[in-house]
């Protein structure tokens, strides 16, 4: 059987996607680090210095929104500044997402010190992030793409960080423009959260202003 394929597109940005993973690991840092003052100190002003540098004279190299990527990317849920899947974006994981031969979704991923809720443990509200995004991606390869109008998570046990995680996720119906999607998140081959979720696809007109909204984060 061939492997299965992964969800990306030319037209990446390394440097973006660079940068992200070094904001990753000072975000880590952030949260774990036992530096005393005087390294603190020095740390704050040399981030600080950093951030002027990216913003630019009174926020000249700023852009309105984060971009987003052409819509041919968007429909294989490829967006490099998502918050969840996006590698450009130093918060996400993030997620490399694979599609399996029955279109069903899967991602292998590691959370970090930064996603820790109760000890040792994945936050809980992160849990349901990346259950929703990779609902949300099942939905969007099979072309019936739609916002999220429900998401019930069941959490079996502690989802643990800093350890290989696998999450899947697949579409499971739709009727009209309702979608109706369910994932899982398992830790060692054991599911430590489940999740249901129902979607709704845009109106035309409402999926028109999105087209709009995409264009004009492509062109800007």
């Amino acid at each position: 059987m061939d492997e299965p394929a992964t969800v990306s597109a030319p037209g990446r940005d390394p440097l973006a996607e660079r940068l992200g993973d070094s904001l990753r690991r000072l975000m880590d840092a952030a949260v774990v680090t036992s530096a005393g003052n005087d390294e603190l100190r020095a740390a704050i002003e040399a981030i600080d210095a950093v951030t002027l540098r990216l913003e630019g004279t009174d926020g000249a190299l700023l852009r309105a929104a984060m971009p987003w990527p052409p819509p041919e990317q968007m429909r294989r849920g490829d967006r490099a500044h998502n918050p969840v899947i996006g590698a450009a974006n130093p918060i996400a994981p993030p997620m490399a997402i694979r599609v399996l031969d029955d279109n069903s979704v899967i991602s292998e991923i590691t959370m970090r010190p930064i996603h820790e809720g109760p000890p040792g443990a994945v936050h809980g509200g992160w849990v349901a992030s990346l259950l929703d995004q990779l609902l949300g991606v099942a939905n969007t390869i099979v072309n019936i793409g739609g916002v999220t109008a429900e998401l019930t998570v069941r959490y079996r046990r502690a989802t643990p960080y800093g350890v290989p995680l696998t999450i899947r996720a697949r579409t499971d119906s739709a009727e009209g423009r309702k979608i109706f999607a369910s994932g899982e998140i398992l830790a060692d081959g054991v599911v430590t959260a489940e999740a249901r979720g129902v979607f709704i696809r845009p109106s035309a007109q409402r999926f028109a202003q999105l087209q709009q909204v995409v264009k004009d984060r492509t062109e800007g």
